[in-house]
């Protein structure tokens, strides 16, 4: 995924996504719950907010970053 700045920039962006998903189903999933079908904790849920936001963050730095071109100097 990281052959070109976008696709990098896709996949952060995606997997932060992913993570913040799963960061809302274990707070919504109770922890003992027959539908808590991907075994996740406090510890875990913190982890999935922690990466969702950091990777989402870095997909928008990066973005900004990217979009900048410099001009060739003569």
């Amino acid at each position: 995924m990281a052959r070109t700045p976008a696709q990098s920039r896709n996949f952060l962006l995606y997997g932060g996504i992913v993570y913040l998903v799963l960061w809302l189903y274990g707070l919504f999933v109770g922890h003992e719950s027959p539908a808590n079908f991907v075994p996740v904790n406090n510890a875990d849920n913190w982890l999935h907010l922690v990466l969702g936001l950091g990777m989402m963050a870095l997909a928008l730095l990066l973005s900004r970053s990217t979009g900048r071109r410099q001009s060739p100097t003569r």
